[in-house]
């Protein structure tokens, strides 16, 4: 039972976290990096407009960490490509800010991801799903 909460906590967590660029986008300014560059292009900070653009990509991995472990607690059938498809979205969403936040959030994130992609592209899945109860 603890491990299954586990798992259900990590991925809500994770997902949840993907809320912090659109807070650095969005929210007026505070605590945030907001002129910090992005590594694909030198003039690219979250404020910008295209920076806004690439801060909203990441409610694509928020909505799809949420609906995937609602899907993997209530064991629907579709919870395995949503969350695959949250964890490469996340990836892809992270790689362009990378340095902008702490170091330890975004190795986290990554390792989170990885880990996740393990989990549903190999027969450790099936064992995964077994463990929390699906």
């Amino acid at each position: 039972m603890w491990i299954k909460i586990a798992v259900l906590a990590v991925l809500i967590g994770h997902g949840l976290g993907h809320v912090m660029a659109p807070q650095a986008a969005f929210v007026p300014p505070g605590t945030f990096p907001r002129q910090a560059h992005a590594i694909i292009g030198s003039d690219l900070t979250i404020v910008s407009s295209a920076g806004k653009g690439l801060a909203l990509l990441w409610l694509v991995p928020l909505a799809g960490f949420l609906f995937g472990t609602y899907g993997l607690w209530t064991g629907q059938d579709w919870w395995r490509p949503v969350l695959a498809g949250a964890s490469i979205a996340s990836i892809m969403s992270v790689l362009p800010w990378w340095g902008v936040m702490p170091t330890f959030s975004y190795l986290g994130a990554i390792a989170v991801d990885i880990a996740i992609l393990v989990g549903i592209l190999t027969p450790w899945g099936d064992q995964i799903a077994k463990i929390v109860g699906r």
